[in-house]
């Protein structure tokens, strides 16, 4: 059996609603949490990590650059996700982890969508019929 995206951002929408509850429920100033909220943070960011080079893996395989720049688009929502937790997040949990994990996110977010914006234009340009006389005459 394949794994699909929509199992995988199942599975990432997960790490990320536990992260923000985890975020709620913990009691920054008692003992032990910086260290339970870390183990969250590390789990959001291992699956950015491995959704990027899975989004990366399956998009130079993709035979129109339009489904690769969907891919993309769907890597940035991940990051995006994260983002919009993590934003109250960093200011509770300055030491453990989190404003590191929102300025990864963040450079993940701006990598998915220079690639997303890329094979949009290579899209647009596969439409572009070439010009008749551009290339010779082959004999």
């Amino acid at each position: 059996m394949a794994i699909n995206l929509e199992q995988l951002n199942s599975v990432n929408r997960c790490q990320i609603s536990e992260m923000e509850k985890a975020g709620r429920e913990l009691d920054p100033a008692k003992h032990g949490s910086c260290e339970a909220f870390a183990r969250h943070v590390r789990g959001v960011q291992s699956a950015i990590e491995h959704t990027y080079q899975f989004t990366a893996y399956h998009a130079v395989r993709q035979k129109r650059p339009a489904d690769a720049a969907e891919l993309w688009k769907e890597m940035s929502k991940l990051c995006e996700t994260a983002l919009g937790v993590l934003k109250n997040l960093k200011d509770i949990y300055p030491q453990c982890g989190a404003p590191e994990l929102y300025d990864h996110a963040l450079d993940y977010k701006m990598a998915a969508d220079e690639r997303y914006y890329e094979n949009l234009q290579d899209a647009e340009c596969a439409k572009i019929s070439q010009p008749v006389g551009l290339f010779p005459k082959s004999n």
